[in-house]
């Protein structure tokens, strides 16, 4: 009997111990690797089989990359159909176009995870105009078949200072409201821009 109480005894006592043990050190169980936008979704965006995305043909499709230069918002801004396409639908070009399977699983958990942008962000300093910094990264990243110039409104200067308020609503959400034609994922750095281009009163 004494040897039966003895040994619950110990027996109690490991189980506490390994569950306050377990406790103690939850957060290293919930620091889970993610899915990097920068180190994984970008280089399977600007592989080979999205050539057509990245050989600097803007007008047969919107560009991910060309030369030494990488248009992140114009990958972040598609992460719906992307979500389509590797769900089950087909390529929003056309064509009989897929990702590699353990690529289409690394953008599902990516988009599962909330398809955010690890980038580092920038430092947005000086004046900002329309001219300089806001028609560039409208030309390479909303401009499309499918977006901006398409089936959506073409935008200008006088329609984006028009429409302040549906600006500032998409910009300080990072796109997941605001935007009229759905959600859309924006880097820390196009945020940052447009904010900054805002505040200095939107000039040309």
């Amino acid at each position: 009997m004494k040897k039966r109480i003895i040994l619950t005894a110990v027996m109690t006592s490991m189980v506490i111990y390994l569950l306050s043990s377990c406790y103690k050190n939850k957060e290293d169980i919930l620091a889970l690797p993610t899915v990097s936008f920068r180190s994984d979704i970008v280089p399977i965006m600007v592989a080979g089989g999205c050539g057509c995305h990245n050989n600097g043909q803007a007008q047969r499709a919107v560009q991910f990359s060309k030369a030494d230069t990488m248009y992140y918002d114009a990958i972040l801004g598609r992460v719906g159909l992307f979500t389509t396409w590797v769900n089950g639908g087909a390529h929003p070009g056309g064509g009989e176009i897929y990702f590699k399977p353990n690529e289409a699983n690394i953008i599902k958990q990516w988009i599962k995870e909330g398809a955010k942008d690890d980038g580092g962000g920038c430092t947005v300093t000086g004046a900002i105009t329309y001219t300089k910094n806001i028609l560039p990264l409208y030309t390479s990243s909303c401009k499309g078949s499918t977006c901006h110039g398409g089936i959506a409104l073409t935008l200008d200067y006088a329609k984006m200072v028009s429409t302040k308020t549906t600006l500032v609503s998409m910009i300080n959400s990072s796109g997941n409201s605001g935007h009229p034609g759905g959600t859309l994922s924006l880097s820390s750095c196009t945020v940052k821009l447009f904010n900054e281009w805002i505040a200095q009163g939107q000039p040309q």
